[in-house]
Formats: structure tokens, sequence, C-alpha cells
């Protein structure tokens, strides 16, 4: 896909935020007045104009948050900072007692032009954005793992932990060092694949969404998915939160999330998620210029059974808005986290595409090959018929050429069965009008050639 026909997400996403404040600037007014028609009458419609404006100034208040998430991946920081006085001065408007939403609504259309769209996005940010199509792939670097895994705490028994897109399959090795754990990963690309069935225990070809694996086998997952900032031919959409719900059901309860993505990436849906599932939530920033290239942070959670929480949703939502309110990960407690003491058998872990490689190395290890050999050398052996072999079975052993070879007895030989075309005539009788009937008959003759030490001899 040509770099002309791609869109940026958060460009897309700005576009769409940016009509829905237009939309709403423009029925303000118009809720505002059928509230003023009807104020004080008691009447029903007064309700129902206050529950309609309280509505709309709601929906326009939910659009600020997506725009800081959107502008932080834009990367206009003086843009950010705008957002976030206008966001404050509309929680604190009084839309009840202001009659005239004149200045208001000026406000807004002024803020709807300094977005980014169209002639105004800035053509040094939009290379920016662009160039992580042609980067795509991003490992999660080493030294920030080991930072995470000092507060993991590994049971003595084994444990299973799982990366649904693990690359090279650096970064679970590097968690699971030294611990006893079998350590599972999927990766799309095959190149990166092979290269990680040299890291990891197994490992799974091809699309995790279209991997066929165990529910509630793993006691840890590592998730740090792509970050697509552009549609392109793999991806029409965000995958962030994708990977994060298929990844949820392959965690047992008491188990530990891992969860990396760039911090303008935790959208209220994500945060709500995460907040449903999940004790003991906590997230880090990453290190200095770690986080200035990616802006990643780390959530940190225990697995338990789904229970509402939008009001702990909501308030995470606000606090990711702000990456000036993130702790650095060198704050993350040593010992953290307890993996739970469960074995716990995955009984199926299939990618999407046939393994060829890993099915060699099982085939090795297989007895069934080992009896699958055992049964030809078997078949190979030699046998000794249980009764003596009468004229015909001699002529069909012979005629196979099972006979062929040294016979080592009293007198050793060498036979050699063959066949051979034999013809015969046979004559009739004479018939009335004195002729005869000659037909000439082909039949099949078996030839048993014989070397002796006394000479050569043929029998048949």
């Amino acid at each position: 896909m040509s770099e002309e026909t791609q869109t940026c997400f958060c460009l897309a996403e700005t576009a769409a935020s940016r009509q829905t404040i237009g939309r709403l600037r423009e029925q303000l007014p118009k809720a505002r007045a059928r509230y003023d028609k009807y104020k004080g009458s008691g009447l029903k419609w007064e309700r129902d104009a206050i529950i309609d404006l309280q509505k709309m100034v709601g929906r326009l208040w939910e659009e600020f948050p997506k725009l800081i998430q959107q502008l932080n991946e834009y990367g206009d920081q003086n843009l950010i900072e705008t957002t976030r006085k206008l966001y404050g001065v509309l929680k604190r408007y009084d839309y009840l007692g202001t009659r005239n939403y004149a200045g208001l609504c000026a406000a807004l259309k002024m803020y709807e032009d300094m977005l980014p769209v169209g002639e105004t996005i800035d053509t040094a940010t939009l290379g920016r954005l662009m160039n992580r199509v042609r980067m795509g792939y991003y490992p999660t670097d080493l030294e920030h793992v080991q930072m995470i895994r000092k507060a993991v705490i590994f049971p003595e028994s084994a444990v299973n932990i799982l990366d649904p897109c693990c690359g090279e399959g650096l970064a679970l090795e590097t968690l699971a060092d030294g611990e006893k754990a079998v350590t599972y990963g999927v990766e799309l690309d095959e190149i990166r694949a092979e290269e990680a069935q040299n890291h990891l225990k197994r490992i799974g070809f091809g699309s995790f969404f279209h991997s066929r694996i165990s529910s509630g086998a793993f006691q840890c997952v590592f998730l740090n998915p792509p970050y697509l900032s552009v549609v392109s031919e793999s991806g029409h959409r965000r995958q962030e939160k994708a990977f994060l719900a298929d990844s949820m059901r392959l965690l047992m309860d008491g188990g530990l999330l891992i969860y990396i993505i760039p911090y303008y990436r935790a959208t209220p849906d994500i945060c709500l998620a995460l907040c449903e599932n999940f004790d003991n939530l906590q997230v880090f920033r990453f290190m200095d210029k770690e986080f200035e290239r990616f802006k990643q942070v780390v959530f940190l959670g225990v697995k338990r059974p789904r229970r509402e929480e939008p009001q702990k949703a909501r308030r995470l939502s606000e606090f990711m808005l702000s990456p000036e309110n993130l702790q650095p990960l060198t704050e993350l407690p040593d010992q953290a986290y307890s993996l739970p003491a469960v074995e716990k058998p995955v009984e199926m872990f299939k990618g999407e595409k046939f393994n060829v490689m890993e099915l060699a190395v099982h085939l090795k290890k297989s007895k069934s090959i080992d009896r699958l050999f055992e049964n030809r050398a078997l078949d190979n052996r030699p046998r000794q018929p249980l009764l003596p072999l009468n004229v015909s079975q001699i002529g069909l052993v012979g005629a196979s050429g099972m006979m062929n070879g040294l016979v080592e007895c009293d007198t050793p030989h060498v036979i050699k069965g063959r066949i051979v075309k034999e013809t015969k005539t046979k004559i009739g009788e004479e018939n009335a009008c004195g002729k005869m009937e000659i037909r000439e008959i082909t039949s099949n003759k078996l030839v048993f050639n014989i070397l002796t030490p006394q000479g050569y001899r043929s029998l048949g």
C-alpha cells in the first residue's frame, strides 16, 4: 500500500472528533433555546429539555479526553495544552445559568480550526507518523524487561507464560530466565518466528487471532501488541484492545498480565477492560529515551472474575491523559506479584500456520517413529514356513524373486528364478472336409538357474 493511500489513525480520529464538536456546537444554542422556552413551566417538556442539554454537554466532554490522546500521538504539545485548558473551561462552564452561548460557540469554532485536518497538518509531523510504517517492528527493550522481572515471584512449580506477539522471543526469554517456566509465543512474521524457536519452548506461526490456544492455562501473559499508526494492508484498526481482549481469556484467575502500550492508547474502553478484570492494577512509564521514542507504559494486574468498575475506569482514563502523572518503572516494587503455584497443562497450542520445524523436533522425540521402524525390521527378518512348501508354492515364491540369492546349506549354491514364455503348437484331427486345426498356445514357464561348485544347471 503506497503512502499516498495510507491514513494516519490519529488524524482520522481527530477529524471525526472535530466533526462531532462542530455538530454539538451547532446544536447547543438550539437545545438552550428549548430549555428557555419551557423554563419555569413545570411541564415534562422542561425536564426533557434539561436532560437533552445535559446529554449534549456530556457528549462534548467525552470528545476532549479522546482528542488529548490523539494529539499526544500527533505530538503537538502546544495544541495539547490548549485542549487541556479548554477541557477544564468546559467542565466548569455554567450551562444552565448562562443564557447566551455565543462566546462558548465562538471558542469551540476557533478550536476546531486549530485541529490538524487538511491543509493544517504539519508536514514534518506527518512524515514522522508515516515513518513508523517503515520501522514496523518494535521489540521490547530488554533492560526494561529486567526491571519488570524483579517485580515477579516465580513459584517452585512449573508455570506457563505466553507472549501473543513475541517477535524473536527475546523479551519472554529474558522474563523467564533461570526460572522453571515453559515459554510460549505467537508471531505473525515467519522469519522472526523461526528465530524465536531458538529462544522459546513453543512457537505458533501466523496470526494470534486465528491460533487455537487453551483458555485459562497460563500463569502469566506478557503482551506488547503492535502499535499501528496508519491503516495498512496488515491492519485496518487499532490492535491494542483486540490483543488485550483475546489474551485475557488465556490467563488463569490469579495470573499476571504485563501489558505494554503507548500511554496515549490507554483509551477509556481499554481502561474499562483493565479495571473490570484485574486487581492490584498498577501503571508505570518507561524510562527517559525509551519513553521519548515510543511513549510506552506498562500495566501490571492480577486476573480475577469480571466485575463492573465504571468509576475506577473513569479515574484511570483521566489519569492517563497526563504523562507527567506517571511514575517511572524504577518505582515498581520488587517481588510485588506472585505467579500462581498451580501446574496446568496447555492442552491446545496451534498457530494459524503449520509449523514444519516444530513437527520435526517433536517427531525426533516421539517413540512412535521408533516403533514404526521396529515394525519395518520385523517385516524384513528371516522367516521359516510352518510347513514344507508344495510344488505350486515353490513356483510362486520362485517367480516372485524371493528365492534369489545364496542358499547356505550342506551343498551351498546360488539360485535365481525367472519366468520365460513358452509357445507350443497343437495340431487337431482332420475333419470331414480334409482340414486340420492348428493352434499355438503361449504359456509362462518357471525356470531356476542354479550355480553350484560343480557347475551351472537350469531346471524348468
